[in-house]
């Protein structure tokens, strides 16, 4: 069988398991599996493990005690990495296994082998001492299932011919739920029983493309298996109430009936009415098909989920990943999750996790979630984020390494951390090496400091207090035609150079709450935000839209994204548009033009006169990579085909190109390539022929078309790619060898099947509301329609680069709300802060720095070097955790010098009386503690004696002969260790007797107020124990009605005593 290595190449799939089994219901979604055959035996004596509600926020709880949710996960827990992250006081632990990323071990019809999954959870145990496990499970179906069970795999539109393309069983298909979900039972019935039990807090159940459920080959068209339209005719049966007149009427097909639909092709999927749009009423069919390819993944996912709930009794957690923002614009929408409301309200489900941005995830990004984090809160999931962020440490193969120094893998490592405290989420930070990413003792230290803030933010509050949400339509995406995700570039761009849709949310200034438009209409999103952010809600239906009206009142600010509402349930409309945003508007459409006649080929080559000289080709790189031969057995047709060959060490051999002044392509045309192949030499393991469109100017950045194959040498084949041009006029044809290999080409023809759309419209922002703002945006997605304020009442806030400039991005005040109208993307952050701004919602920093904030977190990540300010919304207590300094007790504004990349992370708490610190007494000297010697300092020192000393070096000491009645040594310093009137507190200390005090007389600790005296004493507690005797004390008080407590350790009739490690945690 093919594997796939971690650093994500792709080959072939991995096991699944298999077992027939009863039916039962399954939270949202109907599950199968068979039941156990015995209880459970392993919950005596287990810690129990769930997702509750912890101020503010969900939580993850073990024993009913908040934990901060930062593991380690790893290919298998490496010795080095086991030590780092157990020495950080990490508890928690994910892994698979390093060849074959961990499944079920199901080799055969009734042969389940656990042999790997006891090795890796005995390597977990091995290398970490205590903590819990959280093995992921990939239930990808093995090679001899899916040669048994043809109709249950994945299948395309598109012929895959003969590429080499990974297999995998059909997410709908309920013969691999049932057998796949009986082996996942037996799986955890021998986790539980087995030696490391007691250690396992739950599965990561992982399916699909990368265990990311996602379908393998999406640029192939999934999934028009016999499985896929089986459960397509349940789900039509249900919505249809199994009336096959209402199908029919909703079709428009006289014809249909359940039994003899057919899955839509590739022609379908692609076609549109209006520009990017289908017709919602005469494309009814499709709709319902994805609505179905989306919905299955979802009962997967339930199904799997609940077998391990059942067969845990409840007491393992199940997590998955699912519910991406899409972000792969160069992919189909087949790539993408779009069930995200239903995989939110799962109750089989716990935890849902995410890897954040690739596009923006260099030192100076954002690094944001791709998930919609406030949706899950909404819903009782604790999302955790896969902080896989490579340092510096990291070397190629793997990708998207960033960081080149140890300041900046600290800073992306802070960033990660930063959100995830911000969020109220979990993270797991993730070495693909299993050893050498955090093989720096600095990497050690670092995450030992966050762990400690970690569990420090259990005890302050864990709320949003945002002012703008970001209301995301999953679903909307399903209306659109064409090749490529839309929805994709408006919320991560068309490149990694762009600017783009979260990318400037991130950059804007003030924290922002994503939910889906599901949780609008529950009425589940709460209404205190200033500000509405629509980014992609061109298709809504009734329901979507009553929601959405509700919120034109109470000064709200509603910003809407590309052709708002102009989809709906009866068809396409420029008035629903003008309805929904208040404005008047004119609808842009690409010139119409008489369609490009397919039977007419643009050029066709069989290279027959011996040269490229008098072609549309050349040689490829340099105009020498490729050779017209004649040789026999090699050439394809005629006498003469174009050869391409290249050794093994050859990363890249591009060996013919078109000319693009030969062959001039259209830009935002659509072309179809096709032409005849044979395979002389096979490429290598990982290598592959190639064919792909790039742009002489756009580079690779803008390359459409990629496809690549590596049939077997011999026959003859065919290859035929349809792609679309971006906004580029010298686009110009690759054919290429990646690693190796040899290859001929001969009968090329090129058609344009569609003429060009309406090009990517640029703009530039208004000179007198944004003074010094030259940058031209936009300009890079197509879109069509557009649709651009026209007549009066409104303010424009961007203008096309067009010779005639027309409005691109307006606000307009209407009765009790304003409504923002950016026809086309992005909204670039200076927009976003002025609106923000002119709605009254808090903006912490004026540049474009990248903020996440709440309650009682800021955490700012430079995208650029210099000062930079950070104002707070209300003058409160403000601590740097990274230079361990509180900057005030009513702070309003900060200012940081950093570099590019860095990372600030602030509460908005005095952890100095949270429980954020302990105080010692290290540097020897009061003047940098939060402490003082008694009685105007004349008493108490710091001592560095052995013998006086507590722990570490130096301890706060006290000493006075029995004749001596009251002797206070030790304060605390009222201005920063700030006790707040009535209000309890529990002090922890430790002591060491040096002298005992005279007759009657005791060592004592209290809270008192100056101004009030003794009277206010709180908290006084008296001890004696014998000389050298070390104990740790806790006291808990209620501070009286002032404001100026101080904590005061002291001696009654002489004595000596120690004092050190001293703990102030507020009882809230």
């Amino acid at each position: 069988m093919k594997r796939r290595t971690f650093l994500g190449v792709m080959a072939a799939p991995m096991l699944i398991a298999l077992v027939d089994g009863t039916s039962r219901p399954a939270s949202a979604f109907a599950g199968t599996g068979a039941a156990s055959a015995h209880p459970l035996t392993t919950t005596a004596g287990r810690s129990t493990f769930r997702v509750g509600t912890h101020r503010g926020a969900p939580c993850l709880f073990v024993d009913d005690a908040p934990r901060f949710p930062m593991y380690l996960f790893e290919q298998e827990v490496s010795v080095a990495d086991g030590q780092t992250f157990s020495d950080a006081g990490v508890e928690f632990y994910s892994f698979i296994e390093k060849d074959s990323y961990l499944d079920l071990g199901w080799k055969g019809a009734s042969w389940q082998d656990f042999s790997v999954i006891d090795r890796v959870m005995q390597t977990f145990e091995d290398h970490v001492p205590t903590g819990y496990a959280m093995p992921r499970v990939h239930l990808w179906a093995p090679d001899w299932w899916l040669d048994a069970h043809p109709d249950d795999l994945v299948d395309y539109a598109i012929d895959p011919g003969t590429a080499d393309i990974p297999r995998d069983a059909s997410f709908a298909s309920a013969t691999w739920r049932t057998e796949a979900g009986a082996k996942l039972r037996t799986m955890v019935r021998h986790i539980l029983d087995g030696p490391q039990g007691d250690r396992t807090m739950g599965i990561t159940l992982a399916g699909g493309l990368y265990g990311e459920w996602l379908c393998y080959n999406a640029e192939y068209l999934p999934d028009t298996s016999e499985a896929m339209r089986t459960a397509w005719i349940g789900h039509l049966k249900t919505k249809y109430a199994n009336s096959v007149a209402q199908l029919r009427a909703a079709w428009g097909d006289p014809a249909v009936t359940f039994h003899t639909v057919v899955i839509p092709g590739t022609g379908e999927r692609r076609e549109t009415a209006n520009g990017l749009f289908r017709d919602p009423a005469a494309s009814r069919r499709v709709l319902d098909y994805y609505e179905s390819h989306h919905r299955v993944v979802v009962e997967a996912i339930d199904h799997f989920a609940s077998i391990v709930k059942d067969e845990s009794d409840g007491t393992l957690l199940t997590s998955v990943l699912y519910g991406y923002t899409p972000d792969q614009g160069y992919m189909p929408q087949e790539q993408h999750h779009r069930a995200v409301a239903a995989l939110h309200r799962l109750d089989s489900v716990d935890l849902v996790t995410s890897p954040h941005s690739y596009y923006r995830r260099a030192p100076g990004d954002d690094g944001a979630y791709r998930t919609y984090t406030e949706s899950l809160a909404l819903h009782g999931k604790l999302f955790i984020d896969e902080a896989d962020d490579r340092t510096h440490l990291a070397t190629s193969p793997i990708l998207f390494i960033y960081a080149t120094t140890m300041a900046e893998s600290l800073g992306i490592i802070r960033r990660a951390f930063g959100q995830a405290v911000t969020h109220a989420t979990g993270m797991w930070y993730m070495d693909h090496s299993s050893g050498l990413w955090y093989a720096d003792p600095a990497f050690g230290a670092e995450f030992a400091k966050l762990k400690h803030w970690g569990d420090y933010s259990m005890n302050v509050s864990r709320a949003r207090s945002s002012e703008v949400a970001v209301i995301s339509v999953p679903t909307a995406e399903l209306v659109l035609g064409g090749e490529t995700d839309t929805t994709a570039k408006l919320y991560e761009g068309p490149s990694l150079g762009s600017r783009q849709g979260i990318g400037e949310l991130s950059r804007a200034g003030a924290p922002f709450d994503r939910f889906t438009i599901d949780d609008l209409v529950d009425g589940l999103v709460p209404t205190h935000y200033k500000v509405y952010v629509f980014p992609d809600a061109f298709r809504l239906n009734a329901a979507q839209r009553v929601a959405i009206t509700a919120l034109k009142s109470g000064g709200r600010t509603l910003v809407w994204g590309w052709a708002p509402g102009y989809a709906g349930d009866s068809g396409l409309s420029k008035a629903d548009v003008e309805a929904l945003t208040g404005f008047s508007l004119t609808q842009v459409n690409a010139p119409t033009s008489s369609p490009p006649d397919p039977s007419t080929p643009l050029d066709s080559e069989d290279f027959e006169s011996g040269s490229f000289a008098g072609t549309g080709y050349s040689a490829g790189a340099g105009g020498a990579a490729g050779t017209i031969i004649a040789t026999a057995g090699e050439v394809i047709g005629g006498t003469r085909s174009v050869k391409g060959s290249a050794p093994a060490s050859t990363d890249w051999h591009e060996y013919l190109y078109t000319k693009a002044a030969s062959i001039p392509l259209e830009a935002n045309a659509t072309y179809r390539v096709k032409f005849r192949g044979r395979t002389i030499t096979a490429p290598g393991a990982g290598a592959y022929f190639y064919f792909v469109a790039r742009t002489g100017t756009g580079g690779v950045p803008q390359d459409v078309g990629s496809n690549q194959w590596s049939d077997a040498p011999g026959s003859v084949y065919t290859k035929e790619f349809e792609f679309t041009l971006k906004n580029y006029s010298d686009y110009y044809l690759i054919w290429g060898i990646h690693d190796g290999g040899a290859i001929t080409v001969d009968d090329i023809t090129i058609t344009k099947v569609k003429n060009a759309g309406l090009p990517p419209m640029s703009y530039h922002l208004d000179s007198a509301a944004f003074p010094g703002v030259t940058e031209t945006f936009g300009g890079e997605i197509a879109l069509e329609p557009l649709f651009l304020p026209s007549g009066s009442g409104f303010t424009t806030l961007a203008r096309s680069t067009e010779s005639t400039p027309r409005p691109v991005i307006a606000r307009k005040t209407l009765t009790g709300w304003t409504s923002v109208l950016a026809s086309t993307p992005p909204i670039p952050s200076p927009v976003l802060r002025k609106l923000y701004s002119d709605a009254g919602v808090h903006v912490y920093t004026g540049g474009d720095d990248n903020l996440e904030a709440n309650a009682a977190w800021i955490s700012l990540h430079a995208k650029t070097a210099g000062t930079k300010t950070v104002t707070l919304p209300t003058p409160g207590p403000l601590y740097d955790t990274g230079s361990e300094t509180l900057l005030g007790l009513s702070t309003s504004t900060a200012t940081f010098t950093m570099a590019k990349g860095d990372t600030v992370l602030l509460t908005r708490s005095n952890p100095l009386v949270t429980g954020g610190v302990v105080f010692g007494f290290e540097t020897g000297s009061f003047a940098t503690s939060h402490f003082t010697g008694g009685f105007g300092g004349s008493y108490g020192t710091i001592t560095s004696t052995p013998s006086q000393v507590v722990s570490g070096s130096h301890s706060a000491y006290g000493a006075a002969p029995a004749t001596t009645d009251w002797y206070e040594f030790l304060y605390s310093n009222p201005a920063t260790i700030a006790l707040s009137p009535d209000t309890s507190y529990t002090v922890e200390f430790v002591t060491k007797t040096g002298t005992l005090p005279g007759s009657g007389g005791h060592f004592y600790f209290l809270a008192r107020s100056q101004a009030a005296g003794a009277p206010s004493d709180r908290g006084v507690t008296s001890w004696t124990d014998p000389v050298a005797t070390v104990h740790k004390r806790s006291v808990t008080f209620t501070t009286g009605n002032h404001t100026d407590y101080r904590l005061i350790w002291g001696l009654h009739n002489g004595g000596a005593l120690s004092v050190d490690d001293i703990l102030i945690s507020r009882n809230d």
